[in-house]
């Protein structure tokens, strides 16, 4: 069997870096070497994302760059979906979309037919893919020398420690430098909603729960390993059990019933989620183990969560995370909100505000509406100008100080921050 060398390079969230993680096993488990730059590699592997324009033009620019090496390019990921005739402007060779990863397999195994362990044979990812650096800059080697001199890396990361124990200190996680090794488990793929603003459904499929044993196996593996902070992830996690007769709660339960030191960290529970099984958490909740969630709220206004197509009963969600707050209160909640949407007023954004206050969330990030092209939104008329949405964010600071919130604006990507 011949060997390759394939560089493996990922753009867009913590799914698909898990993705890159299951593809780099793919190809050691049969025999082929994973290198670090390009210009090494014979098969060039580039996991894309499409969530937003601007970051779809980054990734088709990227397709670009890799297509003057010499090496056979693969694209996969979001955006073949989401902007197909845009990239066969540009691209006519192999294409594995982020459905075909789990769906249709084989087609990976069709492009290297030598290989004699199949794709479908590989298990999940539980690591981030590890990082590329850029050498050529500062940063690059500050990065590379953190994560491979030792005792830098242990100096890093106590303070990465006291930046996560200190409130005060929230913003600062967002541009450290390495990404530590925590555990995931991907509980489940695809979306069960049809939010208006949003593309990545076209890309990640229909909705498919990890079976419930798979998961358990998964997070004793982690333990065994000696991990004590675990990242629970999916698209929609409160999803999931929809289709296998389990439920989210009996997920919960079942890993928070394990014994040993470990803390769970709930990513991308949607708010319905929320209100339908908070009856059904004190137990589990109280239980310590569940020590983070992040909840993505997106807006405070009725009228705005119904165009997004998003859960929009704001009373029960307040009601329902209320009582979070009641039975959990060391428990961390972040929350994501957007403003500017199409339509939205300044009396809508105050609304946010104000379910930001009355919830009292630890911290939260508030993004600037950014319209994706192709999404039931785009249709959505009038436009809010930019400025007038950052005007919004500077008036809030004032009303979101006065609740005893601090706030941080990044410009790189556009997000605006409060915290507590």
């Amino acid at each position: 069997m011949v060997m390759r060398k394939v560089f493996i390079y990922v753009s867009g969230c913590e799914r698909r870096e898990l993705d890159a993680t299951r593809v780099k096993n793919y190809f050691i488990q049969n025999g082929h070497k994973i290198v670090n730059k390009p210009k090494h590699a014979d098969v060039i592997f580039y996991i894309t994302c499409d969530l937003l324009d601007k970051i779809g033009e980054i990734n088709l620019n990227k397709i670009k760059e890799f297509q003057k090496y010499k090496a056979d390019l693969i694209v996969a990921g979001c955006l073949p979906d989401i902007s197909k005739e845009k990239l066969l402007e540009i691209f006519d060779g192999h294409i594995i979309t982020t459905k075909d990863l789990n769906e249709h397999p084989e087609k990976i195994d069709k492009i290297f037919p030598e290989n004699k362990i199949p794709f479908s044979e590989i298990e999940d990812g539980n690591y981030l893919f590890p990082p590329m650096y850029d050498e050529s800059k500062p940063s690059g080697v500050i990065q590379k020398l953190i994560r491979n001199v030792d005792w830098m890396k242990k100096v890093y990361f106590q303070i990465e420690d006291y930046v996560y124990k200190n409130p005060d200190q929230t913003n600062v996680h967002w541009w450290h430098p390495i990404k530590r090794e925590f555990y995931h488990i991907r509980t489940s793929w695809g979306c069960p909603s049809n939010c208006s603003y949003c593309a990545i459904k076209k890309a990640i499929g229909e909705f498919k729960s990890k079976p419930l044993d798979k998961c358990l196996a998964e997070f004793k593996k982690g333990l065994d390993e000696g991990f004590k902070l675990f990242f629970i992830n999916a698209d929609d996690i409160g999803g999931y059990g929809i289709d296998i007769n389990s439920s989210f709660t009996e997920l919960l339960d079942k890993l928070t019933s394990v014994p040993g030191d470990y803390q769970l960290a709930i990513r991308s529970l949607n708010p319905p989620w929320v209100v339908k099984y908070i009856d059904e958490w004190e137990e589990i909740l109280k239980r310590g183990k569940i020590v983070s969630m992040e909840i993505p709220i997106q807006s405070g206004s009725q009228r705005i969560l119904k165009l997004m197509r998003r859960y929009s009963n704001v009373e029960k969600m307040i009601e329902a995370f209320k009582k979070l707050k009641q039975i959990a209160p060391d428990m961390i909640v972040y929350n994501h909100y957007i403003a500017g949407f199409p339509t939205e007023t300044e009396e809508d954004f105050k609304q946010t505000l104000n379910f930001i206050v009355e919830t009292k969330f630890k911290a939260g990030t508030i993004f600037p509406y950014s319209c994706k092209t192709g999404t039931d939104a785009e249709k959505i008329e009038p436009k809010i100008p930019r400025k007038e949405v950052f005007r919004w964010l500077e008036n809030s600071k004032p009303f979101l100080a006065e609740h005893g919130y601090k706030t941080f604006y990044r410009a790189k990507p556009d997000f605006f921050i409060f915290y507590s």
